[in-house]
């Protein structure tokens, strides 16, 4: 017998999946209609050796970025989730603010501080009398380091946390019976955590294989160009929609495969409640802490540090605010073209989480009520869709559209965010809807209150954290999007990381690092704002 609260929690679930679905299929439509459109398009694409050629040189760059970021995380994660000391809490912050880093802040920090004229070459230089350089950029090698860069924070901080959660006394019971470290972690943590690090490896994988702006603007080269990089390419520079449209098919069939092969059906190992207590360095593990720190802020910080420093440095290292005074600076129709873009990010970034948090709260609850395994892969439906073909089917759909308006612009733009960051609104908060007690809802039934009151006063509200959370993810998962703004906005909705694109397109990196750092500054608010301890301790 179907339970009536089941029926309102269904409701409640499809009424944002319905609104996620038409916003998500009706693009994904849209492209397909104009790849048929032109039948030999559609078949040479399916046919073609580049086609394939491109597709196994995305799947070797997202395996080996994914194995990369894993590997190197490992040996950090198991030490972290052993020990506290001075600065641990700093860097785990850090790792965890590093997973909604825009990338095209890790663009231009690699520009400024890897570049052939950058940070590192000027340092050699001077050290060497003009000897030594690196040549970094604009390679396969710049690719792999950018999705590292951004990669192995994901993986540490994920990794970390899971191994924090389990008890370690099969570690113990390892060493007290003569087994190295190095023994105990391969016979016994490494199996126990193995299930994360594979569920890590596929969500970095997922992440780099769209990949786009960073292959095309740190790989510099067609014999480097990803599925989505090509997808850009024949849209914008061959002028070949049809071509584009079918890459764009032949790059979803794809992705879904993936997305089932690796998420579907899954079920989910129950966390122990009992955390292992971390016990204090001293000695060697003191020297170990210090090491891996210092490793950590090496390979995280200097890029960033960059931008700060370029934003009021010249290349003759003489201070400047030029870049700062241009950004209030009119331009001629009155409105500083800077200040307009943050404006622009700011109201994107803001409607587009507060509207992708909602619905995402009324999903996840839905999913744990109704025990759904099926509406959390639907969510994940967009993931398998890059943000190039995503906007290129909202371009596909404006273009059908006679009023081409300032308001349609900003609303393409809207709901391509919107389909973008659902996604990972639904994951943030899905933990949280999971730990609600569902005695809450059958002793508040047994005093007469509705399920939407149920819903309303208890349920939603003990969601708070997670929500807010999700809100700060999205938001900051929103403001760094440049790929379905780029093609979808047609020069109306200029963006904060668009105009930092452009500007370093233009190679006036003073001016990209001044609008970095206000983008940074955004973004870490909004993230500090997400972590402020709330009351998801008291779902129990």
């Amino acid at each position: 017998m179907k339970r009536r609260g089941d029926d309102f929690y269904l409701k409640q679930a499809l009424l944002a999946l319905v609104i996620t679905t038409i916003v998500f299929f009706l693009p994904i439509g849209a492209v397909f209609l104009r790849a048929f459109s032109d039948g030999r398009a559609f078949v040479s694409t399916f046919t073609d050796r580049y086609t394939w050629k491109i597709l196994g040189f995305t799947l070797w760059e997202s395996t080996l970025s994914a194995a990369i970021s894993v590997l190197l995380a490992l040996p950090f994660a198991v030490f972290f989730s052993r020990y506290t000391f001075a600065g641990r809490k700093a860097i785990l912050t850090m790792s965890d603010a590093a997973f909604a880093l825009p990338s095209i802040l890790a663009i231009l920090g690699f520009v400024i501080y890897y570049g052939n004229n950058g940070l590192v070459n000027a340092a050699l230089k001077a050290i060497s009398g003009g000897r030594w350089t690196v040549k970094i950029l604009y390679s396969f090698k710049a690719i792999l380091l950018a999705h590292v860069y951004l990669n192995f924070p994901v993986a540490f901080s994920l990794i970390t946390t899971s191994l924090s959660s389990m008890p370690d006394k099969e570690e113990q019971a390892s060493r007290l019976l003569g087994a190295s470290e190095i023994k105990t972690f391969f016979k016994v943590t490494l199996p126990k955590v193995w299930g994360m690090v594979l569920a890590t490896f596929t969500l970095i994988f997922l992440f780099c294989f769209p990949s786009f702006l960073i292959v095309m603007t740190l790989g510099g080269n067609p014999r480097y160009f990803t599925i989505e990089a090509e997808i850009y390419k024949r849209t914008y520079t061959d002028v070949n929609p049809a071509a584009s449209a079918a890459l764009a098919i032949f790059s979803f069939l794809v992705m879904t495969l993936l997305l089932v092969i690796t998420g579907y059906g899954r079920e989910e190992k129950k966390v122990s409640r009992s955390r292992r207590v971390l016990k204090k360095t001293k000695g060697n593990s003191k020297i170990k802490a210090i090491v891996l720190s210092t490793l950590i802020f090496l390979f995280m910080a200097p890029p960033l540090l960059s931008i700060l420093y370029r934003a009021f440095f010249t290349k003759d290292n003489e201070f400047t605010l030029k870049a700062w005074k241009s950004i209030v600076t009119k331009s001629r129709n009155g409105v500083s073209t800077s200040l307009n873009s943050i404006l622009n990010s700011l109201f994107v970034a803001g409607t587009s989480a507060f509207l992708a948090m909602r619905m995402a709260s009324s999903i996840a609850i839905g999913a744990v009520r109704r025990k759904s395994r099926f509406i959390p892969l639907l969510t994940s439906l967009p993931m398998a869709v890059g943000s190039v073909s995503l906007g290129l089917g909202f371009a596909f759909i404006s273009a059908r559209i006679p009023s081409r308006s300032i308001v349609l612009a900003y609303t393409m733009v809207l709901l391509a965010h919107i389909v973008c960051i659902l996604p990972f609104a639904v994951r943030t908060i899905m933990p949280g809807a999971k730990r609600i007690p569902q005695r809450l809802g059958q002793a508040a039934k047994t005093m007469g209150k509705e399920d939407r009151d149920i819903y309303r006063k208890i349920e939603y509200p003990l969601l708070k954290a997670y929500r807010r959370r999700a809100f700060a993810f999205a938001f900051a998962l929103s403001l760094g999007e440049v790929n379905a703004t780029l093609a979808l906005s047609e020069g109306k909705v200029t963006t904060l990381p668009i105009l930092i694109y452009k500007m370093i397109d233009q190679y006036n990196y003073q001016g990209a690092s001044a609008l970095a750092v206000i983008l940074l500054t955004i973004a870490i608010v909004v993230f500090a704002i997400g972590e402020t301890k709330g009351d998801e301790n008291g779902i129990s």
